[in-house]
């Protein structure tokens, strides 16, 4: 299952700011719903446990994440593999960072997801909303976080 997802968020900020915290796994970690844990490989790989449920079905997924085709501090993309018992999802994200003022920051996103497997087929109806609220959540959060810094 293909879902499509973009946003335009102003965060009240830097770019430079805006663009460091991005680039902070940890600092992302604690915007993003369900994530349990982030282990740095490299400073572009990460390994990433995270949960969330569709309705009643309920999955853990263990992520490789990787940092590329990136521009400091301008924009970066953003690939995503994982499993979890009987599904897969693979992700492909990219973000633009726009300086509007000193202060202010539009970070463009687009994010491209295949879900498949269980969480797919069982949850199919509920999937896109509850994906799309999830990511709502994300960007939402982050920005508060980073504005409020």
């Amino acid at each position: 299952m293909k879902l499509e997802f973009s946003g335009s968020p102003a965060i009240t900020a830097p770019r430079a700011r805006v663009w460091e915290r991005l680039m902070d796994p940890q600092f992302v970690s604690q915007s993003a719903p369900g994530v349990e844990s982030v282990e740095t490989i490299d400073p572009n790989h990460f390994k990433v446990v995270s949960g969330f449920g569709v309705g009643a079905i309920k999955v853990k997924f263990k992520m490789d994440v990787e940092l590329f085709d990136v521009t400091v501090p301008e924009r970066a993309k953003m690939r995503a593999r994982g499993k979890a018992p009987g599904s897969a999802m693979d992700v492909i994200s990219s973000m633009e960072l726009i300086e509007e003022a000193v202060d202010r920051t539009r970070l463009n996103w687009t994010a491209t997801s295949n879900v498949s497997g269980t969480v797919a087929s069982v949850g199919a109806r509920l999937l896109e909303g509850t994906a799309r609220k999830l990511t709502e959540q994300f960007w939402t959060d982050f920005a508060k976080r980073v504005s409020a810094e």
